[in-house]
């Protein structure tokens, strides 16, 4: 069920998190480093959403959740525990930029190969158009036109296959560029909590058992 998955994801994700924060260097960050902090934040942001499931799973299988629980609660402490103050000066939207300039200059690279092959098909196109159909130049002329058009089309081709590669890698990662570290404190907060009220919550289940 997703609610197994996701609750079994969050306590391990945020061990990720934990280890990177507890590891990385004060003035050395990253794009690898900036992407596990705001994917966490990305899939994890709604916690209604994981209250819910909480409130499905504690009826199917209590102990579970309490060790999932359990084990969040620890990865939120832990979270919080840890100096994050290098964070303060990380600059997510520029390393996000930066990660996406290969993709845009292999882009643009191959866009301008289309369009000066794009110049030279439309020359000899020009040119042909100015021959009779009988002339002997005309056949000639009129394979090397194809030809050109052939080889424009492949660039243009490629060059659309690279744009919507960059545009994808955009979309894929633009969490990063939104991504401020006070977004994942505010968040752990709010999942220690949570993680909190439902050991208290079974805790309690269990003590009224008869």
């Amino acid at each position: 069920m997703i609610m197994d998955t996701m609750l079994q994801n969050i306590p391990q994700r945020l061990h990720e998190v934990n280890t990177l924060l507890a590891t990385c260097r004060q003035g050395v960050f990253s794009f690898g480093e900036a992407l596990p902090l705001s994917l966490f934040y990305r899939d994890f942001s709604d916690t209604n959403l994981l209250v819910k499931e909480a409130v499905c799973l504690v009826k199917e299988n209590p102990g579970r959740l309490l060790d999932f629980s359990s084990s969040l609660l620890l990865e939120t402490e832990t979270y919080l525990s840890l100096d994050r103050t290098p964070l303060q000066a990380v600059d997510f939207e520029s390393l996000f930029g930066e990660h996406l300039k290969p993709f845009e200059h292999r882009h643009e690279e191959a866009k301008a190969t289309a369009t000066g092959l794009w110049r030279e098909y439309s020359s000899t196109s020009n040119r042909l158009d100015f021959l009779p159909l009988d002339a002997e130049e005309y056949s000639l002329l009129d394979a090397e036109c194809s030809a050109a058009k052939a080889k424009y089309d492949e660039a243009h081709a490629h060059a659309h296959h690279l744009y919507k590669e960059w545009m994808q890698e955009r979309d894929r990662y633009f969490c990063v560029h939104c991504f401020k570290p006070m977004f994942l404190d505010v968040l752990v907060e709010r999942l220690k909590g949570i993680a909190g009220s439902i050991i208290s919550d079974i805790n309690k289940m269990q003590e009224d058992k008869p």
